[in-house]
């Protein structure tokens, strides 16, 4: 898994800050309603208190069996209740009262003696008489029935329907379009003689939001993300340094694998000659006398040379790199994206660009894994330093595509080319232009292309430029 980018860590941010910061909103909802429930079921209970409060006291007028006058109980009752208006009585049709008789009394008495309770008749939107079956009647003033202080600090706007129109009681929320979540609950009062419809609103403006909180989820969502991209980075380069560690001791057996192979073809030539050479003196000697002496002594080095070339024989069939045994269709991106991987981070450093383009995004070369991956490390790591000292555009440019039966990788630089006399022998063991090169990373290369049917070319690009392609058996692309 690659280390996150800064866009990358920037969007998982973002997303891993708005999960949270939903369900902080949520949270905060679920409280902010729970508590206006609450708040609002507390108005509603003090309302319905005074609303049962009316009935009893109708009820205790109607119990009195010589009942003063509503102009002298009046007085009285009014400081106990402030919502209390008038008082009057409507015993056999004749009013008496502290206030002049309201328009259709006689039909609500008459309606409250079929219901066996009181009844409520409205005069507008914040006053109604609650008249009883015995033809006591209360003006009441419901503005009065519960002071706004007293009321649960938690409402904004509070209703009550007595008439046809709404009667504020609490108008701290006057404009209800503001944005924000709306809150609404509305519920009836708890006297059957007084079922006014109670609604309760509020609005939970942005200054409600839980500012704070996503502030926190904020910062502390970032040093998480940031946290894990660092741990993300280090164990991405703990995996660079060990493939890079394991490419260069690959890199160095190949290396001593080609220079024992050099060695062993430099050193058999000659140990050949010798060993001609002393089988023809041992044809031509004719002194007899000196003849088995010499000839023992001319079978013991023709004996040592043969044995001399067998040992380097040997060590040269166990250094050079084999065939692999299983060719397989690899994955051009796949290979691109592990050397990628691993050179880019090197590469910026030195100011060298490196890119890759499929133009055969679904084709596959056959070949070993290992070994082509050495090849493109080497090549990649031949532009880089052919472009070291150089000005201007520094870019190494990696090409895959098929060619007919066959798979090509490019790799090409901004260099300043290959020179006309060294490139006959690019590929000659040994052969070097850099004054700490051994001169076997080309011939390496060479070796382990031929060894999966592939072969390595090189040519200079115009105007300036080198470009190495390796090409390889495609899968599928026939023999």
């Amino acid at each position: 898994m690659n280390p996150l980018s800064r866009t990358r860590a920037l969007f998982c941010w973002l997303v891993l800050f708005c999960l949270g910061a939903a369900w902080i909103g949520r949270q905060e909802y679920v409280d902010q309603h729970e508590r206006f429930f609450q708040s609002t079921s507390v108005a509603q209970r003090m309302l319905s208190q005074k609303t049962v409060q009316h009935e009893a006291v109708l009820a205790t007028l109607a119990a009195l069996s010589h009942p003063p006058s509503p102009e002298r109980l009046f007085p009285s009752l009014q400081p106990a209740m402030p919502q209390l208006l008038a008082l009057g009585r409507l015993p056999d049709g004749a009013w008496t009262g502290s206030a002049a008789e309201p328009p259709g009394l006689p039909g609500a008495v008459e309606r409250a003696r079929q219901l066996g309770r009181p009844v409520a008749l409205p005069v507008d939107a914040a006053h109604y008489w609650l008249v009883a079956p015995s033809g006591w009647s209360l003006l009441l003033d419901a503005r009065q029935l519960v002071p706004a202080a007293d009321f649960p600090p938690g409402l904004a706007n509070l209703a009550l329907t007595v008439d046809q129109t709404p009667l504020r009681l609490l108008d701290k929320q006057p404009d209800e379009t503001a944005l924000g979540w709306k809150l609404a609950l509305q519920k009836p009062l708890g006297a059957a003689s007084q079922p006014f419809q109670m609604r309760s609103t509020r609005t939970l403006t942005p200054d409600a939001w839980p500012w704070k909180a996503w502030l926190a989820w904020g910062l502390a969502s970032a040093l998480l993300v940031a946290g894990a991209a660092a741990w993300q980075r280090s164990r991405a380069e703990a995996r660079r340094q060990q493939e890079q560690v394991r490419l260069a001791a690959m890199a160095r057996l190949s290396t001593l694998g080609e220079m024992a192979a050099g060695i062993a073809h430099e050193l058999n030539q000659p140990l050949t000659a010798i060993l001609a050479h002393t089988r023809a003196a041992e044809r031509l000697l004719d002194d007899d006398e000196e003849r088995p002496a010499v000839r023992h002594a001319l079978l013991a080095s023709a004996e040592q040379a043969r044995r001399a070339a067998d040992i380097i024989s040997r060590m040269r069939a166990l250094v050079q790199p084999s065939s692999p045994a299983l060719r397989e269709a690899l994955d051009p991106d796949a290979l691109v994206a592990s050397l990628r991987f691993l050179r880019e981070p090197e590469l910026a450093r030195q100011g060298i660009r490196l890119s890759w383009h499929n133009a055969s995004p679904g084709a596959r070369p056959l070949g070993d894994r290992v070994a082509l991956e050495q090849i493109l490390h080497n090549l990649v790591q031949n532009a880089a330093d052919a472009l070291a000292g150089t000005q201007g555009l520094r870019h190494i440019s990696l090409e895959g595509g098929t060619q007919d039966a066959d798979y090509l990788f490019s790799v090409s630089d901004t260099g300043p080319g290959i020179a006309a006399d060294a490139m006959p022998r690019l590929f000659t063991p040994f052969y070097t232009t850099r004054a700490h090169g051994m001169g076997l990373g080309l011939a390496l290369c060479e070796t382990l292309a031929g060894s999966m049917d592939g072969r390595i070319a090189a040519r200079n690009l115009s105007p300036a430029g080198a470009c190495f392609t390796v090409s390889l058996p495609r899968a599928g692309g026939g023999s």
